[in-house]
């Protein structure tokens, strides 16, 4: 199976503090991958070094074996790179179609697609909305969804740029369990064949969902492999999970 996302010897300093020491992670095209570990082990700027927020101090970041590192989120979104927020990034005032609808009209590239492709901009906002499950609150505004459909919404705009490798930071972050399962059935039925690099803290939805587990401790990774894998790694237990698991 072919990689879709490699980092290679990944660093980063913010001024004398190391955050991230030399990671080696790759991705499988169409693979669910999680990535966990304790607080302030590195997850979110290695996150955000995927995503083009900000560059690595040294390494190199590979797309599709395209070597993507340091190009601004705007330019990997036209790679095929999408990502959602931990905290929902919406228009709170549109409506929920309206926020579809831009994100839809974002991905195309050319200003005549965006000009006389209005019906099908139309019809692929209605499909992923479908998908996703917010077609009867098309109208509302954002503001007036729940946090479950707001996170939902989040998905939907991720989806919305036909990305093939979707960055998905904490989906179930603030749900209940009930919330949380249908939240992870939604991405099973509306992400197949992409790949997913996934930043999650519920060990049950990530166990749940993931392919494969890598786990970052103090900026390394000590450990990647199936669930069961992870799971029993002594390392692994004594660094983040405990024995309870």
């Amino acid at each position: 199976m072919n990689t879709a996302l490699e980092l290679r010897q990944i660093t980063k300093r913010f001024g004398a503090t190391q955050i991230l020491r030399g990671v080696d992670l790759s991705v499988r095209q169409g693979e669910r991958h999680a990535l966990i570990g304790p607080n302030g082990a590195g997850k979110s700027t290695l996150f955000d070094l995927v995503a083009g927020r900000t560059r690595p101090t040294s390494g190199r970041v590979i797309l599709d074996g395209m070597d993507v590192t340091g190009l601004p989120a705007y330019r990997l979104g036209r790679m095929g790179l999408a990502r959602s927020f931990q905290t929902s990034s919406v228009f709170a005032g549109l409506s929920v179609w309206d926020n579809l609808r831009c994100a839809v009209l974002g991905a195309r590239t050319s200003w005549k697609a965006r000009w006389f492709g209005s019906n099908a901009i139309d019809h692929e906002t209605r499909r992923v909305l479908e998908s996703i499950g917010l077609f009867e609150r098309r109208g509302e505004p954002a503001a007036n969804l729940s946090h479950a459909e707001l996170r939902a919404l989040d998905l939907g705009l991720a989806l919305s740029s036909g990305a093939s490798t979707i960055l998905l930071d904490e989906p179930t972050a603030g749900m209940n369990r009930s919330e949380a399962a249908r939240a992870l059935a939604l991405i099973r039925a509306t992400t197949q064949g992409k790949t997913l690099l996934i930043v999650e803290h519920d060990m049950e939805a990530v166990f749940a969902l993931a392919d494969t587990i890598s786990v970052l401790v103090h900026g390394r990774l000590v450990a990647s492999g199936t669930p069961d894998e992870v799971a029993a790694n002594a390392a692994v237990r004594s660094a983040y999970l405990g024995d309870a698991i």
